[in-house]
């Protein structure tokens, strides 16, 4: 039970860092310390990558929304019956044919 003491004693103390056994491996616990930080580093990086694609993926979507809107509205727009709709309503004097079109071979 001392020797327990002794040793939480020396590590709150900072006496620990001095002993011998400690001091000959400052280089690997330093190496650790690098690896635990650049372990930590990758984790906010890689989650901050997930925001981005679920940020990217909603863009996505709305462009594709608004590309079915445009598509379905050019659709509706190139009619033939929108198109003699609007000559109607702009007053112009072109009409629809009455006759049928004749193929030439």
């Amino acid at each position: 039970m001392d020797k327990r003491l002794s040793i939480l004693q020396q590590i709150l103390n900072g006496d620990i860092f001095r002993s011998e056994r400690i001091s000959r491996h400052y280089r690997l616990l330093a190496l650790i310390g690098f690896y635990i930080f650049i372990s930590i580093l990758m984790g906010f990086v890689s989650e901050w990558q997930y925001v981005r694609i679920g940020a990217l993926k909603k863009e996505l979507q709305d462009a594709r929304n608004e590309e079915l809107t445009i598509s379905s509205e050019l659709v509706n727009s190139t009619r033939q019956s929108a198109i003699a709709r609007q000559l109607k309503d702009n007053g112009s004097k072109l009409r629809e044919a009455n006759t049928p079109v004749i193929v030439i071979k």
